[in-house]
């Protein structure tokens, strides 16, 4: 009996449910009614998290990712409008918004971009004039006229005195073979004979005199086959040294390289040519200058620096290697953004030894090829350029309410009939003016992958914009792609320019498609409603709000 009565029970209250639901469901109206009738002083307030803006709900809360307090959503801050020349959208701010973002503009001008590159480094010796003195033969050091390194020797100087018994051996061998014939038989014996002491170290003079005296030397002096500053000595008086062992390593300082360690975000300000200012602390009050040669092609992994070696004249031998120096390369900006030309440009250099310089094509005077004309600025690619807007020949502003009609300014101002800032229409080519165009460092967010300025297009009309730029010049951004000559770009209240794009769903800084729910409807003026929400019963369920249409 219990069991019956437990059913029956049952069964009535799910037809009381049904029939709540039944009536509810019919008496509910539909959505376009519903959107129909609500305007914007009755749309239902949203609720957003400040550090997930995704996040739209319809009653106050927790973040549902982060459980921060929700805020409510700023709608009457800004409104859609449509969008601007590049096709992006653009956010209207009351002029209280603005006040309180303390928002300010400066205009994109060309600037004459330079920088004094500022570095460090040391006195090596110029690797292309090092040299060794080599045994030929094995032998003893009988005596040494070069017995102590930084001695300065010329080709030709004696070194040490040697006994050999291999060029004991190739005297006599010389000797029979002047001997042995005349003519024919004895000419290619003779030669052969020659050729072997020559190889061997014998200077030219040293055979005729043993031609000459017929007379053979058990000591045989080595002489220098070149000239500079004995920078280290491997043989020691009354040893032996064998063929093959460096007896002497000479280094000619007359020119040296002075290796400057530059930070690979500034090789854009390096270029093959330029001429660098240096000074060091062993020599106060004088200058020297040198030219950049070359640019490894390597980065330190752990420096994250590339070695740039100047060649410096050093006649007087003042600069020592090993001496720290700080350098200075004044570097400017050609108008595509790179290093400018240095003057080099035209003249003929060895693509073997860069420091190898003429004014007409020859020959290398160290390894004899062939000297190649350095070429000038190649014209930049306009692949990276495609946002960069075509400018007219002409620069006019004009009313973007156009109350004026066509009325037309040469200089930006405010429009006398409804005080909002004049919009540029026109500008001259790019090419017509020195300099590039450059926006202050400060409007510029920078997301690590994408880079965005905020134009203002008219008062409180704003459009996000991405980017192309060059190498930063003091409070300075080269701008190669993305911006207009006379635009004004926000330099104060980025950040939350950008926010508000970012709330009501627009493409902004880091989030380059918009925010997932952002609008459904068109506002024109005030909030939209809130797009039908399906029952919930959990007050931390993301919703999808009231949003901004992206135009």
């Amino acid at each position: 009996m219990n069991r019956k009565r437990i059913v029956a029970a049952l069964l009535l209250v799910a037809a009381a449910g049904g029939g709540y639901l039944l009536g509810r469901s019919a008496h509910r109206p539909s959505p376009a009614a519903s959107r129909s009738a609500t305007s914007p002083s009755t749309t239902q307030q949203v609720y957003t998290c400040s550090m997930h803006p995704q996040v739209r709900l319809e009653r106050p809360g927790k973040c549902p990712i982060c459980e921060m307090p929700l805020i409510a959503m700023p709608l009457s801050l800004a409104s859609a409008r449509e969008t601007g020349s590049t096709g992006e959208p653009m956010l209207q701010l009351s002029d209280h918004a603005l006040a309180m973002a303390s928002v300010e503009t400066t205009p994109v001008l060309r600037r004459e971009l330079s920088r004094e590159l500022r570095a460090v480094g040391k006195i090596q010796y110029n690797e292309s004039s090092l040299a060794t003195v080599t045994a030929r033969v094995d032998g003893y050091a009988e005596r040494l006229f070069v017995n102590f390194t930084g001695v300065e020797i010329k080709a030709g100087d004696h070194l040490a005195e040697v006994y050999s018994p291999d060029l004991i051996v190739a005297q006599q061998e010389l000797l029979i073979a002047l001997q042995s014939g005349t003519g024919e038989q004895g000419g290619p014996l003779v030669e052969t004979a020659r050729l072997k002491l020559q190889r061997w170290g014998l200077t030219e003079d040293q055979i005729t005199e043993l031609v000459a005296n017929k007379r053979i030397t058990d000591r045989v002096t080595l002489y220098s086959p070149i000239g500079g500053t004995v920078i280290e000595k491997s043989i020691l008086q009354n040893s032996a040294f064998m063929a093959g062992d460096a007896l002497y390593r000479v280094a000619n300082l007359d020119t040296v390289w002075v290796y400057l360690d530059i930070y690979e975000y500034d090789l854009a300000w390096v270029r093959y040519g330029q001429r660098v200012d240096l000074m060091a602390e062993a020599l106060p009050g004088r200058a020297f200058e040198g030219w950049v040669t070359f640019v490894q092609p390597i980065v330190n992994e752990e420096t994250r620096t590339v070695r740039v070696p100047v060649h410096v004249d050093n006649k007087d031998h003042a600069l020592k290697p090993g001496m720290f120096v700080s350098a200075v390369i004044r570097a400017a900006l050609a108008s595509d953004g790179r290093a400018a030309s240095t003057g080099v440009e035209g003249k003929f250099s060895c693509p073997m030894h860069p420091q190898v310089l003429r004014e007409e094509p020859g020959q290398c005077p160290i390894c004899e090829m062939r000297l190649e004309q350095i070429p000038g600025l190649e014209p930049v690619t306009r692949d990276h350029a495609a946002h960069a807007a075509e400018t007219p020949a002409a620069r006019e502003y004009s009313c973007p309410m156009q109350c004026e009609g066509a009325r037309s300014y040469a200089e930006p101002a405010s429009c006398p009939v409804c005080n909002m800032q004049l919009e540029l229409v026109s500008a001259p080519p790019a090419s017509s003016e020195p300099g590039l165009l450059a926006v202050p460092t400060s409007a510029v967010l920078d997301s690590g992958t994408r880079r965005v300025v905020y134009v203002e297009k008219s008062r409180g009309l704003f459009e996000a914009r991405e980017v192309v730029l060059g190498p930063r010049s003091g409070g300075f951004f080269p701008v190669l792609a993305g911006l207009s000559e006379g635009e004004h770009v926000v330099t104060r209240g980025g950040f939350l320019i950008d926010s508000q794009f970012q709330i009501t769903g627009h493409p902004s800084l880091f989030y380059p498609g918009g925010l997932m729910g952002g609008s459904t409807g068109h506002q024109h003026g005030g909030p939209a409603a809130p797009a039908e929400q399906p029952p919930s019963t959990s007050p931390t369920t993301p919703q999808s709000g009231a949003g901004l249409h992206k135009h």
